[in-house]
């Protein structure tokens, strides 16, 4: 499994999508598992299906934080202005103060983040 850390940025979710997240990692074990992939599908496909394009969207965001913090879990979390860390700073990275970190909006439309410093053509990382 690809890992990119990046104790540089925040991610950027709404509390809603913080909470499925929570709740669908907590129940399938880990959030680059099958089972939460499997889970979020299956919502992203009845909001389709049913013609509720905000639940689609809010699924979609979902899993793009699992996509995004699933591989750098040394990123910080940021839901309605306050940053949150489920892990320890380690003193294996250099962590910028909170207010100096790069924000990402993580929403339907996330794209994978670029590397430090390096352009590049940003790609999504699930085929839609």
């Amino acid at each position: 499994m690809l890992k990119e850390y990046r104790p540089d940025l925040a991610f950027v979710v709404t509390a809603d999508v913080w909470r499925d997240f929570q709740r669908v990692r907590d129940e399938t074990g880990d959030a680059l598992c099958l089972g939460f992939l499997q889970t979020c599908e299956d919502h992203i496909r009845a909001g389709e299906e049913s013609g509720d394009m905000a639940k689609a969207r809010h699924w979609r965001s979902v899993l793009n934080l699992a996509d995004h913090y699933g591989v750098s879990f040394v990123s910080a979390i940021e839901v309605d202005g306050e940053i949150i860390r489920e892990h320890e700073k380690s003193p294996l990275w250099s962590y910028p103060a909170d207010a100096d970190l790069t924000r990402k909006v993580i929403d339907a439309d996330a794209l994978y983040v670029a590397p430090r410093s390096e352009p590049t053509i940003l790609a999504p990382l699930v085929a839609p």
